[in-house]
Protein backbone atom coordinates (compact mmCIF):
# COMPACT_ATOMS: atom_id res chain seq x y z
CA UNK A 1 0.00 0.00 0.00
CA UNK A 2 1.71 3.09 -1.12
CA UNK A 3 2.35 5.89 1.71
CA UNK A 4 0.16 8.68 -0.41
CA UNK A 5 -3.14 6.55 0.17
CA UNK A 6 -2.92 6.86 4.57
CA UNK A 7 -2.93 11.24 3.24
CA UNK A 8 -5.42 10.55 0.76
CA UNK A 9 -7.74 8.93 3.13
CA UNK A 10 -7.23 11.65 5.57
CA UNK A 11 -7.94 14.06 3.06
CA UNK A 12 -11.07 12.86 2.25
CA UNK A 13 -11.89 12.90 5.86
CA UNK A 14 -11.73 16.90 6.54
CA UNK A 15 -12.08 18.58 2.64
CA UNK A 16 -15.03 20.73 2.85
CA UNK A 17 -14.84 21.71 -0.53
CA UNK A 18 -16.24 20.49 -3.62
CA UNK A 19 -14.08 17.59 -3.86
CA UNK A 20 -13.25 14.38 -6.46
CA UNK A 21 -11.57 11.06 -5.50
CA UNK A 22 -9.39 9.37 -8.68
CA UNK A 23 -8.46 5.99 -8.82
CA UNK A 24 -6.96 4.06 -10.92
CA UNK A 25 -8.92 0.60 -11.07
CA UNK A 26 -6.75 -0.65 -14.50
CA UNK A 27 -3.39 -0.31 -15.91
CA UNK A 28 -2.72 -2.60 -19.32
CA UNK A 29 1.06 -2.62 -20.11
CA UNK A 30 3.43 -0.90 -17.76
CA UNK A 31 2.64 2.96 -16.11
CA UNK A 32 4.21 4.89 -13.41
CA UNK A 33 1.63 4.12 -10.57
CA UNK A 34 -0.32 0.95 -9.91
CA UNK A 35 -3.78 -0.15 -9.48
CA UNK A 36 -5.08 1.44 -6.37
CA UNK A 37 -3.32 4.39 -6.32
CA UNK A 38 -5.60 7.25 -5.44
CA UNK A 39 -5.55 11.08 -5.25
CA UNK A 40 -8.27 13.81 -3.92
CA UNK A 41 -9.15 16.74 -6.32
CA UNK A 42 -10.98 19.95 -5.49
CA UNK A 43 -12.22 22.70 -6.83
CA UNK A 44 -9.17 24.39 -6.14
CA UNK A 45 -6.85 21.86 -7.56
CA UNK A 46 -4.72 18.74 -6.73
CA UNK A 47 -4.82 17.93 -3.34
CA UNK A 48 -3.81 15.01 -1.79
CA UNK A 49 -1.78 11.73 -4.31
CA UNK A 50 -0.56 11.75 -7.97
CA UNK A 51 -1.93 9.15 -10.52
CA UNK A 52 0.69 9.55 -12.71
CA UNK A 53 4.26 11.90 -13.34
CA UNK A 54 1.79 14.68 -14.13
CA UNK A 55 0.81 13.99 -17.47
CA UNK A 56 -2.79 13.24 -17.41
CA UNK A 57 -3.78 15.29 -13.90
CA UNK A 58 -4.33 18.59 -15.27
CA UNK A 59 -6.54 16.90 -18.12
CA UNK A 60 -8.57 15.47 -14.63
CA UNK A 61 -9.13 18.57 -13.47
CA UNK A 62 -10.39 20.24 -17.06
CA UNK A 63 -12.88 17.81 -16.93
CA UNK A 64 -13.94 17.86 -13.62
CA UNK A 65 -14.58 21.93 -13.97
CA UNK A 66 -16.55 21.23 -16.74
CA UNK A 67 -18.77 18.53 -14.51
CA UNK A 68 -22.70 20.06 -14.51
CA UNK A 69 -23.90 17.56 -11.82
CA UNK A 70 -22.02 15.36 -9.33
CA UNK A 71 -21.77 12.13 -11.27
CA UNK A 72 -18.82 9.08 -11.24
CA UNK A 73 -17.02 9.13 -14.70
CA UNK A 74 -14.54 6.66 -15.91
CA UNK A 75 -11.37 7.88 -17.69
CA UNK A 76 -9.07 6.05 -20.36
CA UNK A 77 -5.53 7.11 -21.24
CA UNK A 78 -3.50 5.57 -23.66
CA UNK A 79 0.51 6.33 -22.98
CA UNK A 80 2.15 3.98 -25.04
CA UNK A 81 2.11 6.00 -28.33
CA UNK A 82 4.99 8.32 -28.88
CA UNK A 83 3.23 10.84 -31.68
CA UNK A 84 2.59 14.57 -30.69
CA UNK A 85 -1.44 14.08 -30.29
CA UNK A 86 -1.24 11.09 -27.84
CA UNK A 87 -0.89 10.73 -23.88
CA UNK A 88 1.71 9.14 -24.80
CA UNK A 89 4.35 11.65 -25.54
CA UNK A 90 7.28 11.86 -23.45
CA UNK A 91 5.91 10.40 -19.96
CA UNK A 92 8.10 7.33 -20.07
CA UNK A 93 5.31 5.16 -19.22
CA UNK A 94 4.35 1.77 -22.19
CA UNK A 95 0.83 1.30 -20.81
CA UNK A 96 -2.81 2.66 -20.64
CA UNK A 97 -4.53 3.43 -17.34
CA UNK A 98 -8.25 3.20 -16.63
CA UNK A 99 -8.82 6.37 -14.43
CA UNK A 100 -12.71 6.35 -12.25
CA UNK A 101 -13.66 9.55 -10.83
CA UNK A 102 -16.22 9.84 -8.24
CA UNK A 103 -17.48 13.04 -6.11
CA UNK A 104 -16.96 12.79 -2.50
CA UNK A 105 -20.60 12.77 -0.68
CA UNK A 106 -22.01 12.11 2.61
CA UNK A 107 -22.01 8.32 2.22
CA UNK A 108 -18.17 8.50 0.51
CA UNK A 109 -17.14 9.87 3.56
CA UNK A 110 -19.09 7.96 6.03
CA UNK A 111 -17.48 4.97 4.31
CA UNK A 112 -14.01 6.66 4.58
CA UNK A 113 -14.79 7.06 8.54
CA UNK A 114 -15.24 3.51 9.31
CA UNK A 115 -12.20 2.58 6.55
CA UNK A 116 -9.69 4.96 8.61
CA UNK A 117 -11.29 3.34 11.90
CA UNK A 118 -10.62 -0.31 10.64
CA UNK A 119 -6.93 0.63 9.65
CA UNK A 120 -6.16 2.33 12.81
CA UNK A 121 -6.82 -0.67 14.74
CA UNK A 122 -4.96 -2.74 12.41
CA UNK A 123 -7.37 -4.60 10.01
CA UNK A 124 -6.68 -5.59 6.63
CA UNK A 125 -10.02 -4.00 4.85
CA UNK A 126 -11.17 -4.58 1.37
CA UNK A 127 -12.79 -1.34 -0.28
CA UNK A 128 -15.09 -2.59 -3.07
CA UNK A 129 -16.76 -0.06 -5.75
CA UNK A 130 -19.27 -0.82 -7.63
CA UNK A 131 -19.93 1.51 -10.48
CA UNK A 132 -22.94 1.77 -12.53
CA UNK A 133 -22.18 3.21 -16.06
CA UNK A 134 -25.67 3.56 -16.71
CA UNK A 135 -26.67 6.42 -14.00
CA UNK A 136 -23.14 7.52 -13.02
CA UNK A 137 -22.93 6.64 -9.69
CA UNK A 138 -20.29 4.68 -7.05
CA UNK A 139 -20.97 2.51 -4.23
CA UNK A 140 -18.77 2.12 -1.77
CA UNK A 141 -18.34 -0.90 0.55
CA UNK A 142 -15.96 -2.60 3.28
CA UNK A 143 -15.08 -6.01 3.83
CA UNK A 144 -12.44 -7.46 6.31
CA UNK A 145 -12.78 -10.79 5.81
CA UNK A 146 -10.33 -11.09 3.43
CA UNK A 147 -8.28 -14.24 2.45
CA UNK A 148 -6.49 -13.16 -0.84
CA UNK A 149 -3.81 -10.71 -0.81
CA UNK A 150 -4.48 -9.44 -4.21
CA UNK A 151 -4.24 -5.54 -3.92
CA UNK A 152 -6.39 -4.88 -6.80
CA UNK A 153 -8.78 -6.55 -9.21
CA UNK A 154 -11.48 -5.10 -11.85
CA UNK A 155 -13.72 -6.63 -13.66
CA UNK A 156 -16.95 -5.82 -15.36
CA UNK A 157 -19.61 -7.89 -13.89
CA UNK A 158 -21.89 -6.44 -16.75
CA UNK A 159 -22.04 -4.29 -19.36
CA UNK A 160 -23.37 -1.75 -17.22
CA UNK A 161 -21.49 -2.58 -14.29
CA UNK A 162 -17.36 -2.42 -13.41
CA UNK A 163 -16.34 -3.60 -9.50
CA UNK A 164 -12.91 -2.88 -8.35
CA UNK A 165 -12.29 -4.27 -5.01
CA UNK A 166 -8.93 -3.15 -3.21
CA UNK A 167 -7.27 -4.31 -0.55
CA UNK A 168 -5.74 -1.62 2.08
CA UNK A 169 -3.28 -2.45 5.02
CA UNK A 170 -2.63 -0.84 8.69
CA UNK A 171 -0.03 2.25 8.57
CA UNK A 172 3.09 0.23 9.37
CA UNK A 173 3.85 1.21 13.02
CA UNK A 174 7.45 2.49 13.82
CA UNK A 175 8.42 3.15 17.42
CA UNK A 176 11.43 4.89 18.50
CA UNK A 177 13.08 4.74 21.67
CA UNK A 178 15.21 8.12 22.14
CA UNK A 179 14.19 11.72 21.42
CA UNK A 180 17.47 13.63 20.73
CA UNK A 181 17.95 16.35 18.31
CA UNK A 182 19.23 13.59 15.30
CA UNK A 183 15.60 11.80 16.11
CA UNK A 184 13.84 14.91 14.43
CA UNK A 185 14.65 14.54 10.92
CA UNK A 186 13.56 10.81 11.10
CA UNK A 187 10.18 11.12 12.83
CA UNK A 188 9.83 13.74 9.92
CA UNK A 189 10.86 11.18 7.18
CA UNK A 190 8.99 8.59 8.52
CA UNK A 191 5.54 10.03 8.98
CA UNK A 192 5.39 11.52 5.20
CA UNK A 193 7.00 8.25 4.58
CA UNK A 194 2.93 6.30 5.79
CA UNK A 195 4.22 5.51 9.03
CA UNK A 196 2.56 5.60 12.49
CA UNK A 197 5.36 6.61 14.81
CA UNK A 198 5.50 6.51 18.33
CA UNK A 199 8.11 8.60 19.74
CA UNK A 200 9.97 7.05 23.40
CA UNK A 201 12.23 8.19 25.80
CA UNK A 202 13.43 8.89 29.68
CA UNK A 203 12.99 12.73 28.79
CA UNK A 204 9.91 14.24 29.80
CA UNK A 205 11.37 17.82 28.15
CA UNK A 206 12.60 16.24 25.30
CA UNK A 207 9.86 13.98 23.87
CA UNK A 208 7.03 15.90 23.44
CA UNK A 209 4.97 17.20 20.02
CA UNK A 210 6.14 20.80 20.67
CA UNK A 211 9.83 19.13 20.67
CA UNK A 212 9.44 16.87 17.84
CA UNK A 213 6.73 17.65 15.88
CA UNK A 214 5.04 14.48 13.56
CA UNK A 215 5.08 11.92 16.03
CA UNK A 216 1.42 10.02 16.55
CA UNK A 217 1.82 9.00 20.28
CA UNK A 218 4.46 9.86 23.09
CA UNK A 219 5.27 7.40 25.53
CA UNK A 220 7.96 8.47 28.85
CA UNK A 221 9.64 6.05 31.23
CA UNK A 222 12.31 3.62 30.67
CA UNK A 223 12.75 1.03 27.80
CA UNK A 224 11.10 -1.70 29.10
CA UNK A 225 8.01 0.57 30.66
CA UNK A 226 7.07 2.14 27.22
CA UNK A 227 7.52 -1.47 25.21
CA UNK A 228 5.00 -2.83 27.75
CA UNK A 229 3.27 -0.67 26.84
CA UNK A 230 3.49 -0.15 23.09
CA UNK A 231 3.43 -3.56 23.00
CA UNK A 232 5.07 -4.10 19.79
CA UNK A 233 4.26 -7.15 17.65
CA UNK A 234 6.22 -8.92 14.57
CA UNK A 235 4.64 -6.86 12.22
CA UNK A 236 6.21 -3.72 13.81
CA UNK A 237 9.88 -1.58 13.25
CA UNK A 238 11.79 -0.94 15.86
CA UNK A 239 14.86 1.94 16.29
CA UNK A 240 16.86 2.53 19.40
CA UNK A 241 18.37 6.12 19.17
CA UNK A 242 19.18 6.60 22.83
CA UNK A 243 22.66 7.18 22.81
CA UNK A 244 22.75 5.30 26.34
CA UNK A 245 24.36 1.56 25.81
CA UNK A 246 22.42 0.72 29.26
CA UNK A 247 19.13 1.65 27.84
CA UNK A 248 19.88 -0.01 24.34
CA UNK A 249 20.73 -3.27 26.32
CA UNK A 250 17.22 -2.99 27.89
CA UNK A 251 15.90 -3.04 24.32
CA UNK A 252 17.80 -5.55 22.76
CA UNK A 253 16.98 -7.70 25.68
CA UNK A 254 13.54 -6.99 25.84
CA UNK A 255 12.95 -7.67 21.91
CA UNK A 256 14.86 -10.75 21.96
CA UNK A 257 12.42 -12.35 23.82
CA UNK A 258 9.74 -11.56 21.10
CA UNK A 259 10.36 -11.13 17.16
CA UNK A 260 9.83 -7.63 15.67
CA UNK A 261 9.72 -7.14 11.55
CA UNK A 262 12.79 -4.43 11.92
CA UNK A 263 14.84 -3.39 14.56
CA UNK A 264 17.69 -0.93 14.02
CA UNK A 265 20.72 -0.19 15.98
CA UNK A 266 21.83 3.39 16.09
CA UNK A 267 25.82 3.89 16.37
CA UNK A 268 28.88 2.20 14.84
CA UNK A 269 28.97 -1.64 13.96
CA UNK A 270 31.64 -2.18 17.23
CA UNK A 271 29.10 -0.62 19.73
CA UNK A 272 25.89 -2.74 18.17
CA UNK A 273 28.17 -6.13 18.44
CA UNK A 274 28.81 -5.26 22.12
CA UNK A 275 24.85 -4.77 22.72
CA UNK A 276 24.69 -8.38 21.16
CA UNK A 277 27.62 -9.68 22.66
CA UNK A 278 26.76 -13.52 22.99
CA UNK A 279 23.74 -13.37 20.99
CA UNK A 280 23.03 -15.15 17.44
CA UNK A 281 21.81 -12.21 15.66
CA UNK A 282 18.23 -12.47 14.26
CA UNK A 283 17.84 -11.61 10.53
CA UNK A 284 15.43 -8.91 11.57
CA UNK A 285 18.17 -7.06 13.38
CA UNK A 286 20.03 -4.52 11.69
CA UNK A 287 23.22 -2.33 12.41
CA UNK A 288 25.03 -0.11 11.59
CA UNK A 289 20.69 1.28 10.78
CA UNK A 290 20.02 2.19 7.81
CA UNK A 291 21.04 2.00 4.17
CA UNK A 292 24.91 2.37 3.23
CA UNK A 293 25.11 6.14 1.33
CA UNK A 294 28.26 7.49 3.08
CA UNK A 295 25.61 10.10 5.27
CA UNK A 296 26.86 12.35 7.42
CA UNK A 297 24.49 14.98 8.69
CA UNK A 298 21.35 14.09 10.57
CA UNK A 299 19.22 14.40 7.36
CA UNK A 300 21.25 12.18 5.37
CA UNK A 301 21.20 9.55 8.30
CA UNK A 302 17.43 10.42 8.60
CA UNK A 303 17.11 9.37 5.03
CA UNK A 304 19.22 5.94 5.23
CA UNK A 305 17.04 4.94 7.51
CA UNK A 306 13.71 5.40 6.04
CA UNK A 307 15.12 4.28 2.38
CA UNK A 308 15.93 0.31 4.47
CA UNK A 309 12.32 0.79 6.31
CA UNK A 310 11.24 1.34 3.19
CA UNK A 311 13.23 -1.59 1.11
CA UNK A 312 12.08 -4.11 4.22
CA UNK A 313 8.04 -3.02 4.02
CA UNK A 314 8.59 -3.23 0.23
CA UNK A 315 10.74 -6.45 0.05
CA UNK A 316 7.48 -9.12 -0.05
CA UNK A 317 5.46 -7.20 -2.49
CA UNK A 318 8.88 -6.43 -4.87
CA UNK A 319 9.49 -10.41 -5.04
CA UNK A 320 5.95 -11.18 -6.06
CA UNK A 321 6.06 -9.03 -8.74
CA UNK A 322 9.32 -10.56 -9.82
CA UNK A 323 7.59 -13.63 -9.91
CA UNK A 324 4.83 -12.50 -11.90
Amino acid sequence: MSSDHYSVIDSVLVTECHSYLATIVKVEGSAYRKEGTMMLISDKGMEKGLLTGGCVEQDLLARIAMQESDEAFLMEYDLRSEDDLSWGQGVGCDGKIYILVEPITFETRNVFLQLNSLLQNGHKVKLVKVFNKVNKYIENSLKTNIEEENTSIVSLDTEDRLIFNQILYPRPKLIIYGAGPDVKPVVYFASKAGFYVILSDWRQAYCSEETIPYAKEYHIGTPSKVMEEINPTENDYVITMSHSFMKDQEIVKYLLQRKVKYFGLLGSRKRSERLLAGIIKPDWIHYPVGLLIYSESPEEIAISIIAELIKTKNEKKAVAREQL
